[in-house]
């Protein structure tokens, strides 16, 4: 995972993260994180591998609090050139399929940027609806994304 991080940022517009934020992540951080979510049965992260490289992440963190357990949101990664190749929709079904068998969950969440019509159109295909948009939450090089806010009832 350590290793796969920064490509997957090559060629990535719409990840939120940035090579900057991964320079301080050691071994020791991630091994902290998988810790964290194999210890709580309503977060789920998975990895796509081919060929013994990791080419996929994706992970869902429900909400912290008795209210709003019953949803949570997720966030994708997937390295470049295996984009397009039906890894992202994979995860996504394996996410949406462990959500059906989770006796808490109810709602997947997400955020997209609006000019990652690719991704857009994978959620739509999923049956994930638009619910609402966060204006100009995010800025890149002076000019600014809105924030598509997208979820499916499972």
């Amino acid at each position: 995972m350590l290793n796969a991080a920064p490509k997957a940022l090559v060629d990535a517009p719409y990840m939120l993260s940035t090579l900057e934020d991964l320079e301080n992540l050691s071994l020791k951080d991630i091994k902290r994180e998988l810790d964290y979510y194999s210890a709580n049965p309503n977060y789920l992260k998975l990895l796509a591998e081919y060929e013994n490289e990791l080419v996929g992440v994706i992970d869902f963190r429900n909400g912290n609090k008795e209210k709003i357990a019953h949803q949570g949101s997720f966030a994708m990664t997937v390295l470049p050139q295996y984009r397009n190749h039906g890894v992202g929709r994979a995860l996504v079904d394996s996410l949406i399929s462990w959500a059906w068998n989770n006796e808490t969950i109810e709602k997947i969440c997400l955020e997209v940027m609006e000019d990652n019509h690719g991704a857009i159109q994978l959620y739509k295909s999923m049956n994930f609806v638009e619910e609402g948009r966060k204006a100009k939450a995010v800025k890149m090089e002076g000019r600014y994304q809105d924030l598509i806010l997208m979820a499916l009832f499972v």
